[in-house]
């Protein structure tokens, strides 16, 4: 009787091997062909966004990402940037399959000095910088050389030509892009700047990525004419758009829907007073749904003049728009405002020596800005550098028009009206804070929804001899309105040199804010608002508290090393004790 007991639970063991070996199997089959994972952080970290996940899945080329973060040198914060960019490529491959590689490189890891800076030379050409993080292990001080970037390469196999004359062709085309948002007042390795680079990472690569599949670009134009801006005063950013999009300029001309085929149109600090007929074609643009970013200054401040004049007088500038931003629901305020978190202004002093030398004074007129608006357009931006810029108020009732402040001012900060005089000698007066009582001055705003006509109360218009039938309302639309024509403007050198945009002379620095803001501000005017929301996705990096780790570094070894081996030991021995509880009854 007990052997034929021990048979019988031989044989029912066996049969459930067999049952679970068949179990799965089957359901290897199944997940082969079904995908299904769950993500189960409370910010969903490990999770793409819906344009990143059908952007991949449909995207015709492949991509190849080159990720310069490896070496036993990364600094612990480094160490966990990378592992959260493998993260991040290891669920772009799940959608985007064998069109997706990557790899992990050490630039300083060849011994041979002049390899290495040739590789150094590359990685910089490729527009990626390099940051020093202080290494401090064996009780000395060493600089340790990061590149927390990557470079991105597409590459898309096609055909060309006709009947016999077809033969294959590859488009190769590839990018850097810095990883690392570093905040300038903290150090490289800091927390808050690998928690601000790991937010952004699903964006920075997706963008990259859709930036170089781009093969047919929709056209946006910068309007001429009207005093605005020179192709060299905006060169920069243009080259910048190009990525994105085909960029042309022109006169209106006072042709009515010379502006259809445009996604978008830049007014970048007109000086000169707008004609009716094209304040009408551009209104007729915006009542078809076209899409508008005005850059303007309300008044004639400019350093330019101060160069030349101890003193200069300040007044409104009057470019005949005030009439129709109104009507959509913006006024530019005649004023100046002054805030006391401001770029510097260099002027020459006399030396210890007694020749002249450039020193940099704080000047009030040139706002440095920090977004804090969690719209797409402005989240994650880096500072602003501005000049002269004017407020900006939101007017009307119009409820089919939607408001956003997208830009203000910082925290201690004033407006000044105009006129006024303007001059350098302000430098030696003393600024007593408590007169910089006013935060957050509005200087940019967003408006979407469907805006009335300037010519609403006119059904028809003679534009050059021709008559045309008003619009009375717009489709939806949108328009961002600044206040400062400066904001796009890059500087020249006289040897016709471009500098980037937000390159400031007087202090050597790049605001990058002011070209991320222009980027950002036309992909959302034309539609690319799903790449820009990646922007609003927020991964919740628990920082480390340091001296809290110290002092319970021994309960938290316990519980990692120690615990599981009792839980273990106790499985163990609860199964001893069922089995032969088990048995012992034969």
């Amino acid at each position: 009787m007990e052997s034929t007991n021990k048979s019988l639970c031989h044989k029912k063991a066996l049969r459930t091997l067999l049952i679970s070996i068949v179990l799965i199997f089957i359901i290897n089959i199944i997940s082969s062909y079904i995908f299904v994972r769950i993500d189960m952080t409370g910010d969903k970290k490990y999770s793409l966004t819906d344009f990143t996940k059908k952007y991949l899945t449909e995207m015709k080329g492949s991509v190849m990402v080159r990720v310069y973060l490896e070496g036993e040198q990364l600094p612990v914060s480094f160490k966990r940037m990378k592992n959260e960019i493998k993260d991040r490529l290891d669920e772009f491959k799940i959608y985007g399959g064998d069109k997706i590689a990557y790899t992990f490189i050490n630039p300083t890891e060849n011994d041979n000095q002049n390899v290495r800076f040739g590789i150094y030379k590359q990685l910089q050409e490729m527009g990626l910088k390099p940051v020093e993080i202080d290494d401090l292990t064996q009780d000395k001080e060493t600089k340790t050389l990061i590149f927390p970037s990557a470079i991105v390469c597409y590459t898309l196999e096609g055909k060309t030509g006709e009947g016999e004359n077809i033969h294959d062709t590859t488009l190769v085309k590839e990018i850097g892009i810095n990883l690392l948002k570093q905040d300038p007042q903290l150090e490289p390795g800091d927390e808050q700047n690998i928690f601000n680079s790991i937010e952004t990472l699903e964006y920075e690569i997706i963008n990259a990525i859709y930036r170089l599949s781009q093969i047919e670009k929709p056209q946006v134009a910068f309007i001429e004419g009207h005093g605005e801006a020179d192709e060299y005063s905006v060169m920069d950013i243009c080259n910048e758009l190009s990525d994105y999009y085909d960029i042309r300029r022109g006169k209106i001309s006072s042709t009515p829907g010379i502006l259809d085929n445009f996604k978008a149109i830049v007014i970048a600090k007109p000086t000169k007073p707008f004609s009716e007929d094209d304040k009408f074609i551009i209104d007729q643009y915006i009542m078809n749904g076209g899409n508008v970013l005005w850059l303007i200054d309300a008044t004639t401040a400019s350093m330019d003049s101060l160069q030349n004049a101890e003193i200069s007088a300040v007044m409104p500038l009057d470019i005949n728009l005030d009439d129709m931003l109104f009507t959509y629901g913006v006024r530019l305020n005649a004023d100046i405002i002054k805030d006391l978190q401001c770029g510097p202004v260099g002027l020459a002093v006399a030396g210890n020596n007694g020749q002249p030398q450039i020193k940099l004074f704080p000047w009030e007129y040139s706002p440095v800005l920090l977004s804090r608006d969690k719209n797409p357009i402005t989240k994650h931006l880096s500072y602003l550098l501005c000049n002269f810029v004017g407020t900006i108020d939101t007017v009307g009732k119009n409820s089919e028009i939607q408001r956003t402040i997208l830009l203000s001012s910082g925290k201690y900060s004033k407006n000044v009206q105009v006129p006024m005089s303007l001059g350098f000698n302000e430098i030696n007066v003393r600024q007593n804070p408590n007169e910089y009582n006013k935060q957050f001055l509005p200087i940019s705003v967003l408006l979407e929804g469907k805006f009335e006509s300037l010519y609403k109360d006119r059904p028809k218009r003679n534009v050059g001899g021709n008559i045309y039938t008003v619009k009375p309302q717009s489709e939806n639309s949108k328009m961002i309105f600044v206040a400062d024509g400066d904001i796009i403007i890059n500087e020249v050198s006289p040897k016709g040199e471009v500098y980037p945009l937000g390159f400031d002379r007087n202090s050597q620095n790049t605001f990058k804010g002011n070209k991320e803001f222009i980027v950002n501000a036309i992909n959302y005017l034309t539609g690319n608002e799903d790449l820009l929301t990646i922007r609003m996705k927020e991964v919740k990096v628990r920082i480390l508290d340091k001296e809290k780790a110290s002092k319970e570094r021994n309960f938290y070894a316990f519980i990692n090393v120690v615990l599981p081996l009792i839980i273990i030991a106790l499985i163990g021995i609860t199964i001893l004790f069922v089995r032969r509880k088990k048995y012992s009854k034969h």
